[in-house]
């Protein structure tokens, strides 16, 4: 008899055959790791066969830029990007979740996407975990470095400065900045540049 997680008794038997799965699961997914951001991702990769090999693993792409070094981690599918989007080097994409970029985003070099959580149970203690969509509206501007965590939105046309750390949704057209990010502009539309 073996001793389970549970620290009910298990026949020898099951727990060889919950050993072996783990290990085909643990191997599916160094595979699929490997595959997407070791070879899909890597410097010698032209972005052509980057952008036909992201699609091949289940990405949702439209015709874009993603530059080398991304590192997507959960199902690959969880992932869209939108026409004219622009990711630069070695961003982070936790896809736990659904993460969405729209239209003509720019995401600068080293930017992360947070979707996995852990909630704070009624004794105080994390729970098990749990993904939370993240969506980056068309032409939005994510700076180098920044970060944006589990359940945010980040507007139409929003900025969001370099280092920043977004927590909380941010309004469209308007310029974000810190740690935590803050509201401290608001972008100058097409619409308001010809109204003054």
């Amino acid at each position: 008899m073996a001793i389970g997680r549970s620290g009910a008794q298990k026949s020898v038997g099951s727990a060889i055959a919950i050993a072996l799965r783990m290990t085909r699961d643990d191997v599916l997914e160094a595979l699929r790791y490997y595959y997407v951001v070791k070879f899909a991702g890597a410097r010698l990769v032209p972005r052509p066969m980057r952008y036909a090999l992201y699609r091949s693993a289940g990405m949702r792409l439209q015709l874009n830029s993603i530059a080398p070094g991304l590192f997507v981690g959960g199902p690959a599918s969880n992932l869209t990007i939108g026409p004219g989007t622009s990711i630069n080097v070695d961003c982070f994409f936790d896809c736990l979740a659904k993460v969405t970029f729209g239209r003509e985003v720019m995401v600068g070099m080293g930017v992360t996407i947070v979707t996995s959580d852990h909630p704070i149970g009624p004794d105080g203690r994390p729970q098990s975990v749990v993904g939370r969509e993240v969506v980056i509206e068309d032409r939005a501007w994510l700076g180098a470095r920044s970060m944006v965590l589990p359940g945010v939105t980040v507007g139409e046309g929003a900025i969001v400065s370099a280092g920043s750390v977004v927590t909380r949704d941010c309004r469209p057209n308007s310029i974000y900045a810190g740690v935590p990010a803050r509201l401290v502009g608001q972008v100058k539309t097409a619409e308001a540049a010809t109204a003054e």
